[in-house]
């Protein structure tokens, strides 16, 4: 793919000749055109279609915490979205089995979040009391870039649903609940935490020659399963 920032000739969009042009963010951009395929619905098209539209779906309905886990690496890589690192990232969790047409989420390999800032060990998830998940975690506020007033993240999945849900605390609480609604009671669900950075201007940790940024997020991490009671 190529990119101009000035074009004598305007703005160019669509089909010309073998390429495809486009404007993204005020840049002309321009793509082949995709070869014309004699069979689209070979075995191997047909799994990447499946995986794909699962991916998607789990994407859009965890986007809350996708554009806030994502946030940093999008912006540093400009040109593409917090949504579409979830799907790179993502994609190839997901399995899709040819002869029943089934797809399986590696639920417990997908994450919501990435980044340089230090993150907090996530000890369990309780599902003891009525409609609301608790999570327990450590922390670490003795590492370098982390602060008692970061904020950690919950993220509730309810494939059922195809909904989910965030709940937030401190670094230094330890403990947070995600309360849910009526229609949650009984339903599997998947958990997942991150940590968003408190602070509001750009840190050097030369300790771990890492650079923390304001928005800046941890690795997610996948905390368990179980049903909401």
């Amino acid at each position: 793919m190529s990119k101009t920032s000035k074009n004598i000739l305007g703005d160019q969009r669509g089909k010309i000749g073998k390429v495809v042009g486009k404007v993204v963010d005020g840049v002309q951009m321009y793509s082949a055109l995709a070869d014309v395929v004699s069979n689209p619905r070979t075995a191997k098209q047909i799994a990447h279609r499946a995986r794909f539209a699962e991916v998607i779906a789990l994407g859009k309905a965890m986007k809350g915490a996708v554009k806030i886990g994502y946030h940093e690496l999008a912006a540093k890589k400009k040109l593409t979205s917090a949504f579409n690192i979830f799907v790179k990232s993502n994609i190839n969790k997901v399995t899709y089995d040819t002869e029943t047409a089934t797809v399986t989420v590696d639920y417990a390999h997908i994450t919501v979040a990435d980044g340089d800032v230090p993150a907090v060990l996530f000890n369990g998830v309780s599902f003891a009391e009525s409609r609301q998940v608790t999570v327990t975690y450590t922390g670490q506020p003795d590492i370098p870039g982390a602060n008692d007033d970061d904020n950690v993240y919950a993220v509730v999945y309810s494939p059922a649903l195809d909904r989910s849900m965030m709940g937030i605390g401190t670094r230094a609480a330890g403990t947070l609940t995600v309360s849910l609604p009526t229609e949650w009671a009984n339903e599997e669900v998947y958990v997942w935490g991150f940590v968003r950075t408190s602070v509001e201007w750009t840190r050097q940790i030369e300790t771990y020659g890492i650079t923390i940024m304001p928005g800046g997020c941890s690795p997610s991490a996948y905390i368990g399963t179980g049903t909401v009671i």
